[in-house]
């Protein structure tokens, strides 16, 4: 392969990077936005249970909200390993441009 077609290719697989990075850093916006609203309801059943009277209701309510909450933040956890990981590739393909 030539030097000019080598860097269109490395190029291409750059934009491929790139744009799998951008996707990731929406889903990772989107999942941040679903943990907030989580935890926002983990506060208000936490704050409803020192004051309602059907305790058995919010308790449950609370639980349900807290294993919600615990996927979500475990989504995010997600998010970041694989972000880090195609960053990881856009360095190293960084890299090669740089070489060639």
């Amino acid at each position: 392969m030539t030097d000019p077609q080598q860097l269109r290719t490395l190029l291409g697989e750059r934009l491929e990077i790139v744009q799998e990075i951008a996707r990731l850093n929406a889903r990772q916006l989107q999942n941040r936005q679903v943990f907030s609203g989580l935890e926002l309801e983990v506060m208000r059943c936490e704050r409803d249970v020192s004051r309602s009277g059907d305790m058995a209701a919010v308790a449950d309510r609370l639980e349900q909200a807290r294993a919600q909450r615990d996927r979500a933040e475990a989504r995010l956890v997600e998010d970041d390993h694989e972000l880090l990981e195609w960053q990881r590739r856009l360095d190293v393909v960084d890299r090669r441009i740089s070489r060639s």
